[in-house]
Formats: structure tokens, C-alpha cells, sequence
């Protein structure tokens, strides 16, 4: 169990797991939202700025796994970067790929020694994971030891990965070290434990569901896309809130956990660090920029104004 563990660990990038996943439909829909929706012809983009006597603000919602043809960026996304002295990431990507991070990681996903996931869920769900395993040819022992979130968090990023998308290709990525090749100075909104206890702190019952709803909607992949394409070609914020929010509605309280109540947390920490430096780049998953109760809305409440790129 052991063994077949590791090479699954070795065969997807754990560091891209965390930013996918939102859960169920929602982890194909947001998940398609910041990958999926780019290609080289950019309208508007996700981002927007905010200005004021000696203040520049920009909001830069994030892509965390892309294609390596994805790039060259918008231009307006590099010029954000380079002008701005303070870059703010949801998490430190260093703080993830350290040993404290994996360890909690694996904590958290895997069940310990001599508890396995066919033991854990219905026969039904083991079954239609069976069957999706078997479609990838591979052994069904790779996935036995993993939680049903972590499973679900698995097989999605390795179908990511089968259409050539990588994390290390995803915004934060880039952007992450390009800011440490320039020197530049960096912050984060929240710690790698705070995101992986988010994630993994479910009630069995509530991951068995993601786990389900993953397999059901992974059939769908290629229609959310093109839906998802349009309205970030079209810089359509308002339909891509609607995509986004549809997603949540088989898990209640989900879309507050996930996406507004961490928005309110957000909030003071950058106007805080807004009056510490001149230009602030804050790049955060693109689901926090849209919608009522986005943190763009929240900044708007206390006075700023946007522009969007």
C-alpha cells in the first residue's frame, strides 16, 4: 500500500492539488475557469486596477495550472508585475514544497496503515472510482490508501495533466519565481496548514460526496470548457460568476467557507499592506474576483474603484 502510494504521489504534482480543488462540480468548473478559459487571443483580462493619489492597487485572478503554450501573458498582466514593489500570493509556494507541508499533506490524505478507501465508502462509489481507474489502466491499489477528497483531488489532476497541463506552468508558479529571480518582495495571505486543513478538514460523508460528484462531472469536462472559454475571452466576469456559482448548489455553506468568509479575512490584511508599499499586486484564484461578494466587490464597499484590464 506503501509503495503504491508514493507513485501516485510521484505521477501528479502535489504542490497544483490544493489550488484546484474546490469539491465536486465545483472542482471542474472552477478548476476549468482558471485553466481552461486562455488562449493567445486576450480581450479583458482578470485583472483589475484600483488608483489613488501615490496608491496603485492591482487584482489578478490566478491561473494555477496552464499549458506552457499559454504564455507569453497578456501584456498588462507583465506590466502590473513589474510595477508593482509588493507581490501578494493566497500562499507561499516555498512553505508548500517544504517537508512540514508534505507531511500534513499526507496526513491528511491518506488513511493510516490498515484502513483503505474501498472500507470507507459505499460499494456504489468504489465501483464507478473502479471503473474510471480502470479507463486510465491503472491498478486500483494505486488509490486504496487515499481519503475520498485526496482521491478525488488525484484523479483530477492527472487528467490535467493527460491534456498537458501543468503547475508549473500556473500563474503563482511564474509569477512566484519570477519575483524571486528580480528580487522582488512577496507576501502571503494565508499559510500551506491553513489551506490544507481548508480542504481536508471534511466530514467522511462530505468527501465521499466530492468524490462522487468529481467522477459524475468529469464526463462534462470539455462542455464546461468551451462554456467557461467564452466568457474569459469576452472578459464576461458576471458569466463566469454564474458558472462558478451554479456549481455550489448541491453543498451549501461551501461557497461562504471557500470564497467569502476567506475574502473578509483578506481584506484588512491588503489595505494594510496597501499603506506599506506604493504598488501591491495581489494574485488570488480568479473565483475570488467575481460575483457580489468577491473581494473586489468587498474593496469597492470601503471606497476603492476598479478599472478591469
Amino acid at each position: 500500500m506503501a509503495a503504491a502510494a508514493t507513485t501516485t504521489e510521484q505521477r501528479v504534482d502535489r504542490k497544483g492539488l490544493l489550488p484546484a480543488f474546490r469539491g465536486g462540480r465545483y472542482l471542474v468548473c472552477c478548476t476549468l475557469f482558471l485553466l481552461l478559459g486562455l488562449d493567445q487571443a486576450w480581450g479583458q483580462s482578470t485583472l483589475w486596477r484600483s488608483q489613488s493619489p501615490g496608491k496603485t492597487l492591482y487584482l489578478m485572478g490566478s491561473i494555477h495550472v496552464l499549458q506552457e503554450d499559454h504564455y507569453p501573458l497578456p501584456v498588462v498582466m507583465e506590466e502590473a508585475f513589474a510595477q508593482s514593489d509588493l507581490i501578494v500570493f493566497e500562499m507561499d509556494q516555498g512553505e508548500m514544497e517544504s517537508p512540514a507541508s508534505q507531511q500534513l499533506f499526507s496526513q491528511k490524505g491518506l488513511y493510516p496503515k490498515g484502513a483503505s478507501l474501498q472500507q470507507n465508502i459505499a460499494p456504489a462509489t468504489f465501483q464507478a472510482l473502479a471503473d474510471h481507474v480502470a479507463r486510465l489502466k491503472l491498478p486500483m491499489a494505486i488509490f486504496q490508501p487515499m481519503r475520498p477528497a485526496y482521491c478525488a483531488l488525484v484523479i483530477t489532476m492527472m487528467e490535467f495533466q493527460r491534456l498537458g497541463f501543468e503547475p508549473r506552468y500556473g500563474l503563482d508558479h511564474y509569477f512566484a519565481d519570477k519575483a524571486r529571480r528580480q528580487g522582488k518582495k512577496t507576501t502571503a495571505l494565508e499559510s500551506a496548514e491553513f489551506q490544507i486543513n481548508l480542504f481536508f478538514n471534511m466530514a467522511p460523508q462530505d468527501q465521499e460526496k466530492f468524490l462522487q460528484q468529481t467522477l459524475r462531472e468529469l464526463d462534462t469536462f470539455a462542455g464546461e470548457a468551451e462554456a467557461m472559454s467564452r466568457a474569459w475571452e469576452q472578459g464576461e466576469s458576471s458569466k463566469l460568476h454564474e458558472l462558478l456559482t451554479a456549481s455550489f448548489s448541491d453543498f451549501p455553506g461551501l461557497y461562504e467557507k471557500l470564497i467569502v468568509k476567506r475574502n473578509k479575512r483578506w481584506l484588512p490584511e491588503i489595505e494594510q499592506l496597501l499603506e506599506q508599499h506604493q504598488t501591491v499586486l495581489v494574485v488570488v484564484g480568479a473565483g475570488h474576483l467575481v460575483g457580489p461578494h468577491s473581494l473586489l466587490k468587498f474593496l469597492e464597499q470601503q471606497g476603492y474603484t476598479f478599472s478591469q484590464l
